[in-house]
């Protein structure tokens, strides 16, 4: 029996308790054989206030594996679906694992699709994001600023990350989390399998500049096939920088 199954069991048993949520690489299916279980044990309104003034929100079970469990509570899920910071991606690969009446997987299933929501709503600035970093790599390319142009174009894959899945209002899940969203959303908007993350590698790998300007056609295709425009027009050097030969 794993530390996993014995945590379902005292959730089940113990009145006090709603719920559990895994999360980090072994809900990602990114973990190795020694990778803890990342946890949130969800304990009713009451029992987490009285928990929260002991100073006892944290339990580390002992490995191996280790299990590193936090405690939330049902009104903390609510506020956590109210807005988007740092850890909601976590919740993008979270799984439930108990629920006793429902309610944990109704309140990630919200966290998951409001952050969703609220990246859709922000769709012109993070594609302005990404053709600003698409542009000032490949600007500093034609510099020769090799470097310039490398750290660029690292930083327009972080913004094509969030751009492509803010297109079907979702929230990009952690880095180190991203193969299998990755390979959905492939299927979902009609990539050939692999090719997302395989750009998305030599970019960052090379930063070359004319498989950019291949990569940035096909994703602005992609967005005007949605119905989804750019406000970069004539007199703005974007495209200048995708007709530019590079040599």
């Amino acid at each position: 029996m794993t530390v996993l199954d014995e945590l379902v069991g005292e959730i089940v048993a113990d009145p006090d308790s709603v719920g559990l949520i895994l999360h980090g690489s072994r809900a990602a299916g990114v973990h190795g054989p020694d990778s803890d279980y990342d946890l949130v044990r969800v304990v009713t309104d009451e029992t987490h206030a009285a928990r929260s003034r002991q100073g006892m929100l944290r339990d580390k079970r002992p490995g191996p594996p280790r299990a590193d469990v936090v405690l939330a509570s049902p009104e903390r899920l609510r506020l956590r679906a109210e807005s988007t910071d740092g850890y909601t991606p976590m919740f993008v690969t979270a799984q439930v694992v108990a629920d006793t009446d429902g309610e944990v997987a109704a309140l990630v299933e919200a966290i998951v699709a409001n952050a969703g929501a609220r990246a859709h709503a922000d769709l012109d600035e993070l594609y302005d994001g990404y053709l600003n970093s698409f542009v000032r790599s490949l600007k500093a390319w034609r510099r020769g600023n090799e470097l310039g142009g490398r750290m660029q174009a690292a930083h327009s894959c972080l913004c094509l990350v969030r751009l492509l899945f803010a297109a079907e209002r979702q929230l990009a899940p952690y880095h180190d989390q991203l193969s299998a969203p990755l390979q959905e959303l492939e299927r979902t908007q009609g990539w050939e399998p692999g090719f997302l993350e395989r750009a998305l590698i030599r970019v960052l790998a090379t930063g070359d500049p004319t498989f950019q300007q291949v990569l940035e056609l096909r994703v602005e295709a992609l967005l005007e096939s949605r119905g989804i425009a750019h406000q970069w027009g004539p007199d703005d050097d974007l495209q200048p920088l995708k007709e530019h030969r590079f040599q």
